[in-house]
């Protein structure tokens, strides 16, 4: 072989090596950027961690921080009530809401309509007729109830109270009771309600 070839040789064989080195090169760029796409799956924590609340008793909530209680707010048709009624319910409003400077939420929740008071009437009458066509009404009327409930809801309104102490949040209570007193009185609540509000609040994708 000539020195003229032995170059030529030497040239292709340079090129051929210059092209797999670039080619490894790229092929471990793209390993890397491969390897930090994938990101690492997070595991979630544990609802308890998450969520504030520890306890729940008759006539507050243990949080994590301080304590909580929830009324019930009850509502008037604004609807109904000519222009005086409805200024003196707002000013009454306005009142509570510029004195009670502590922490509090308002909540909205849509709750199943409970038609239990009607069923126990219709169930009383039914046992007390034997005439077959008041026993026919009063069956569609229990028809009727049963529709209610599967498919109707009823928007209730919900106040929450908070607190450092058990002692400071009956104080805070009693100053939202008298402060709502003219306006939309609120009510308390037994703890299987309470328990359904929290419910909601933290699944809020889902019907009780």
């Amino acid at each position: 072989m000539t020195h003229e070839e032995n170059m030529t040789s030497g040239k292709s064989d340079g090129k051929q090596t210059n092209q797999r080195s670039w080619a490894t090169k790229i092929k471990k760029v793209f390993q890397r950027k491969k390897t930090t796409s994938i990101k690492k799956e997070k595991m979630l924590r544990q609802t308890p961690e998450i969520l504030p609340f520890l306890q729940i008793h008759n006539d507050y909530i243990l949080l994590k921080n301080g304590v909580m209680d929830i009324l019930q707010i009850q509502t008037k048709n604004i609807h109904a009530l000519n222009d005086t009624d409805l200024n003196v319910l707002l000013l009454n409003r306005t009142r509570f809401l510029r004195s009670y400077f502590r922490s509090y939420k308002e909540i909205i929740l849509n709750f199943p309509a409970n038609t239990e008071a009607q069923r126990t009437y219709w169930l009383k009458k039914r046992k007390q007729t034997t005439s077959p066509i008041r026993l026919e009404y009063i069956d569609q009327k229990l028809l009727e109830f049963d529709f209610l409930e599967r498919e109707r809801s009823n928007r209730e309104f919900f106040i929450l109270v908070y607190a450092d102490d058990k002692q400071e949040l009956t104080d805070r209570k009693n100053d939202a009771i008298q402060g709502m007193q003219q306006s939309f009185p609120l009510t308390e609540l037994s703890r299987a309600k309470k328990e359904q509000i929290l419910f909601l609040l933290n699944n809020q994708n889902t019907k009780l």
